[in-house]
């Protein structure tokens, strides 16, 4: 008598169903409320810190901003996500940072250098309060504008691979 070959049970069947069961894990940084939550934190415990420590409300406008562009800019990169790779969305965010960030505070300062209002900045904050703020949320904002221009390369007619070919002369 001819053995009949027994029915194997599907495995794959099996994990798919066990996938679906298993929901993934909610990570705190994806509710909007968290992001309401740690701002607003972040604003009450700058205005005690500063008003604790005798700061000016110059000094204290300029942490509250720098904190809060920081923030924006992380709630920003989490709920937008980018159609680019990793690595080309960082060179993006990095170029925007180094370049147009440090140009738009060198700008700042040389402005206020030569119409001598810095010294009016200077007086209430501190001159390296005043830097090391300005610095940090002209480069946030540097980097949000290479993020924008990152997302919109090919609205914009630039290619990183046109970029590559010019600076290599690849396509002579």
């Amino acid at each position: 008598m001819p053995k009949t070959p027994k029915a194997q049970p599907k495995k794959h069947l099996k994990t798919k169903a066990k996938q679906k069961v298993q929901p993934k894990p909610v990570s705190i940084t994806s509710r909007k409320s968290y992001w309401i939550a740690l701002t607003l934190t972040m604003v009450v415990l700058g205005i005690f810190s500063g008003y604790t420590n005798k700061m000016a409300v110059g000094a204290i406008g300029l942490l509250i901003g720098s904190v809060l562009t920081l923030i924006g800019f992380a709630f920003y990169l989490n709920f937008y996500p980018s159609a680019l790779k990793a690595t080309q969305r960082a060179l993006y965010l990095f170029v925007g940072a180094c370049i147009i960030g440090f140009s738009i505070w060198a700008v700042i300062v040389l402005f206020l250098n030569a119409t001598s209002l810095m010294p009016n900045i200077v007086t209430g904050v501190g001159n390296s309060f005043f830097a090391i703020t300005s610095l940090i949320i002209c480069l946030t904002v540097g980097a949000f504008i290479g993020e924008l221009i990152g997302k919109n390369t090919e609205a914009l007619g630039i290619s990183l691979h046109k970029i590559k070919n010019k600076v290599f002369r690849l396509n002579d």
